[in-house]
């Protein structure tokens, strides 16, 4: 008959045993949490033993009151290892925690219960038992053997030391876990301190063990833990592993100096430092190993840097103290900071070059007005080198012909400071004159030779128009080196300041009364009508020519006695060509000439054509050029870029400032009636204007005549007037 007392105790143990069996399962649901698989063994082997020990109070037989208390051992041997576990991984030791350790850690547990069940045959767990009824409740009074008395040292050893990380890890994390730390110790001292009265105190009497009742305790401290204080959600091991990791991976160096400035700790990441292994800097002078000088030892957190070779390192010196505010010695932390410190410098040398390419631009900004009022090309250049040399930006501003800078003249004009550097010849090392004067380069890039002095930088920036070098501007400054984009900016400079040359020569050329005339003959076959004339064997004449801007000039070349479309050919290698008439004994075509030819380069010079011809290989060229220009510059530049070409002669005349070829009333005599008439009365009905005021159909009804009609007198007309104006000789 089982009485009140057995029913309270049964009741309590059921109650411990279903806490804990459902923390168990809680705990195996997120045992992917550090530790959470170790406390779910643990809350198992509680259940265990609370429900075996349960059972084992009502159960009378003495065979099986013993066989339920074999069944117990399954719980009472392991519970030490499963809180030890835990205690290891939920603190962050879990690399402890191996399959060999913990193989390990069970042998005395896995001894203990092989020892319950072979007892009868060793007797070393426990000598005698006797199953004994006291108040209705089945105890058993057990002498014990050596093995028991071994798995309660080992197992007490182990509960001490889960406690103490416990303890530990309270401290060490600044108090940040101790709620979850003390329900945990209050939870695993209340059984163990049943369990050593049980074995201990009362030894000699036959009481029940309190040690299963005093799980209801660990049940509900562990519930609260684990539902109210986050128990698996905070977890110690997730700050104490990523504070080894953070640690670990760090590349930061750390020395630790005594008053004496003497290494006593160095870290393995301050062996690129100080350059020696770590147990080889202890005891040596920190001044040794590393600049010391910039260290600033005396402040607190003082920072410092040190480049070493490419690399730079920050160092924070912070003092030392003990309990007696003494300063005991200093540490250094040293980090690498070369990659910050490239980014800053690439910033800073962006703003300066920024900085550098909008002052430029102002500059530019008044060379520009300076240009609009320039009446030669003495005044240009003057004014450029001026403004250039007055900005902060250069020392020295010179600009001279392509002839000066390769040393075959002396025609400088120099503005600004006089430094003791000489701008660098155009033939030297790294530059190629051929590459400056006539490439497609030398119109879109500034060549940059290396500084000619320890702290100054020569920038040589080319004076085009078009494909046609005028000259090079030089500037001076002080700057070790130009950026890419300064460097784009002077090569607009110098393509405005020969558009200006260009401009001011041409304004010359038409308004001078008096000019220069120059002869010139060339055999040389790099001319593109040279070559032509003598592939297709024939005589080439320029018929006209209609100047043109950065995409050529239109010139039309007649030819006798020759293949029209050889001679295209030919010339398509220098630029656009198209056949407009292709006669059996003659023909005419128009070709897009560049300054890559002897044609285009005297024009883009400013000259005005007069007459050219070729004849047997042979070119003659007359043209006209103002009276103030500068022809030596040009014969210079012709000569370089076509050696066999030569000055035929030289003379200089005057020519009335309006055209003599003006377009007079007479030139309408030489049109028939019917196309005088046919032209006036197209003029009068508003047929050339836009929008016409009048249909060639309606004027054509006037006239009484077809519309086809009309358009071959007005187009015979035309031509006629165009003759006489643009060439005159031809039309008599």
């Amino acid at each position: 008959m089982v009485s009140n007392s057995a029913l309270a105790h049964v009741g309590l143990l059921t109650f411990s045993a279903a806490t804990t069996t459902g923390l168990a399962v809680y705990a195996f649901r997120h045992r992917q949490e550090p530790g959470a698989t170790w406390f779910g063994m643990l809350m198992l082997s509680l259940t265990v033993w609370s429900g075996c020990y349960a059972v084992g109070v009502i159960t009378f037989d003495p065979t099986w009151r013993l066989f339920w208390a074999r069944v117990q051992w399954f719980g009472v041997a392991t519970i030490y290892v499963w809180l030890f576990l835990f205690a290891l991984s939920y603190t962050g030791h879990d690399n402890i925690i191996t399959r060999r350790t913990v193989v390990g850690f069970c042998l005395v547990p896995i001894l203990a219960i092989i020892g319950a069940w072979t007892n009868p045959f060793h007797h070393l767990l426990w000598r005698t038992f006797q199953v004994r009824v006291v108040d209705g409740i089945a105890l058993i009074d057990f002498t014990y053997g050596p093995i028991f008395w071994v798995d309660i040292i080992y197992g007490y050893a182990l509960i001490a030391i889960a406690t103490a990380l416990l303890l530990r890890l309270v401290f060490q994390s600044d108090y940040l876990y101790t709620d979850q730390s003390a329900l945990l110790l209050v939870g695993i001292a209340a059984p163990f301190l049943g369990n050593v009265a049980e074995n201990f105190i009362w030894a000699s009497q036959l009481i029940i063990d309190p040690t299963p009742h005093a799980f209801t305790v660990t049940g509900l401290t562990f519930g609260y833990a684990l539902f109210r204080r986050q128990l698996f959600d905070l977890v110690p091991a997730t700050r104490q592993l990523g504070r080894s990791a953070a640690i670990t991976q760090l590349n930061t160096g750390v020395l630790i100096v005594d008053n004496a400035r003497r290494v006593v700790y160095c870290n393995e990441a301050a062996v690129d430092v100080i350059d020696c292994e770590p147990a080889d800097a202890l005891g040596r002078e920190i001044r040794s190993l590393v600049d010391s000088d910039v260290i600033d030892f005396d402040a607190e957190d003082a920072l410092a840097e040190l480049e070493i070779d490419d690399t730079v390192y920050e160092v924070r010196t912070s003092p030392i103290t003990d309990q007696s505010d003494r300063q005991i010695g200093h540490t250094l932390v040293i980090h690498d900071v070369t990659t910050r410190k490239r980014r800053e410098r690439r910033l800073a040398a962006q703003r300066d070059e920024l900085a550098t390419v909008n002052e430029l631009n102002a500059v530019i900004r008044g060379v520009n007005q300076a240009l609009v009022s320039a009446t030669s090309r003495d005044a240009v250049e003057r004014a450029v080198c001026e403004r250039l040399a007055h900005s902060d930006l250069y020392r020295t501003a010179c600009v001279a012909d392509v002839t000066t800078w390769t040393g075959d003249a002396d025609r400088w004009l120099v503005a600004g400071d006089q430094v003791d550097s000489t701008p660098p010849p155009l033939d030297g090392d790294g530059i190629e004159r051929r590459a400056l004067e006539r490439s497609e380069e030398a119109r879109t890039q500034t060549i940059v030779p290396e500084p000619t002095t320890d702290d100054g930088t020569w920038a040589i920036v080319p004076v085009v128009y078009g494909r046609t070098v005028h000259g090079v501007l030089g500037l001076y400054t002080d700057r070790t080196e130009i950026s890419d984009r300064e460097r784009a900016v002077l090569g607009e400079l110098g393509e405005i300041v020969g558009h200006a040359t260009n401009a001011v020569e041409m304004r010359q050329l038409l308004s001078a009364e008096a000019v220069t005339e120059v002869e010139l003959e060339s055999t040389d076959d790099s001319d593109s009508l040279v070559e032509a004339s003598i592939a297709a064997e024939c005589d080439l004449e320029l018929a006209g020519l209609v100047p043109g801007g950065e995409a050529g000039h239109v010139a039309y070349v007649r030819l006798a006695d020759g293949d029209v479309s050889v001679v295209a050919d030919e010339l398509e290698s220098s630029g656009e060509v198209r056949i407009i008439r292709d006669g059996e004994t003659d023909g005419l075509l128009d070709w897009q000439v560049t300054g890559d030819t002897l044609l285009g380069m005297l024009v883009d010079f400013g000259a005005k054509i007069q007459h050219a011809t070729v004849e047997d290989g042979r070119a003659s060229y007359t043209l006209e050029i103002a009276a103030e220009s500068n022809v030596r510059a040009l014969v210079d530049a012709v000569e370089q870029q076509f050696p066999d070409t030569w000055v035929v002669a030289k003379r200089e005349h005057a020519r009335p400032v309006e055209r003599a070829d003006a377009l007079t009333e007479h030139n309408l005599d030489d049109l028939t009636d019917r196309q005088a008439e046919a032209l006036e009365a197209a003029y009068r009905a508003g047929y050339f204007g836009w929008p016409r005021d009048s249909t060639a159909e309606e004027v054509a009804a006037v006239l009484d005549i077809s519309a086809p009609t009309l358009h071959a007198h007005l187009r015979k007309a035309e031509e006629q007037i165009l003759a006489d104006l643009f060439d005159p000789g031809a039309a008599d």
